[in-house]
């Protein structure tokens, strides 16, 4: 008896339906691989963007912490405003892993009191420990451009885009193992996606991510889907 679908699969169904395709079959084979059968032979298999990581050779998600949070803390920095400084200054982040998950609220406010103590010390060179696992470090640079910039999460300015092309991948390496052993019953095959963490990017990080390179296995198309509202999506 197949399975009812869940949130992930409803969502990716009604975007394969807006592709207009003349039929749309769920779980196919019943309770294995493939989600879904698009006009009798592409194959599509469904599944949700997560943070990863590998414990003992298996993928196990985790939150997705880290990411909407370095993401949010570039927001802040890129946006702060201040009139009286005789200098820029770039902010470097640092986090630590495991992270632990606290409340984001209270990092958000703790950092922009930091943004704006720092007004005071602008042209020093000054390190402040948000938390166990994070730490914002402020260096003077000679441009005056606006107050603050930001220059990389553990030495990295495109960490965010590191991450998720990491995790991506994960998740094709995973999905590519589960269809093995059907994979030879139709022509193509689909992997989508359903991400909340990508979109919402900055455009450079959002360039940096259509710029990378997937090893897409066994997969003839990779698509990262929009969780909700207008259907916002995009091919490896």
């Amino acid at each position: 008896m197949n399975k009812q679908e869940n949130r992930d699969e409803t969502r990716a169904k009604k975007y394969l339906l807006s592709l207009e395709h003349t039929e749309i079959e769920y779980e196919p084979l019943g309770n294995v691989t493939p989600d879904f059968l698009l006009d009798k032979k592409i194959a599509v298999e469904v599944r949700r963007l997560n943070s990863n990581h590998i414990n003992n050779e298996h993928i196990i998600s985790i939150e997705n912490f880290e990411i909407p949070l370095i993401k949010y803390i570039k927001k802040i920095i890129s946006t702060f405003e201040y009139k009286y400084y005789s200098n820029s200054t770039s902010i470097a982040i640092t986090i630590s892993k495991p992270l632990e998950i606290q409340n984001k609220t209270y990092i958000i406010k703790k950092i922009k009191r930091i943004l704006k103590k720092h007004t005071y010390n602008i042209s020093k060179t000054k390190s402040y420990t948000i938390s166990d696992y994070l730490i914002l470090t402020f260096t003077p640079i000679d441009k005056k451009n606006k107050p603050y910039f930001f220059t990389g999460c553990n030495n990295n300015f495109f960490w965010v885009v590191d991450e998720l092309h990491k995790n991506i991948q994960l998740v094709i390496d995973e999905k590519d193992k589960k269809i093995d052993k059907n994979f030879h019953i139709y022509d193509e095959w689909w992997l989508i996606l359903v991400d909340s963490i990508i979109y919402g990017l900055d455009s450079e990080d959002f360039r940096q991510l259509k710029s990378i390179k997937l090893e897409k296995q066994k997969f003839n198309k990779i698509i990262i889907l929009s969780p909700k509202g207008n259907f916002k999506a995009f091919e490896f």
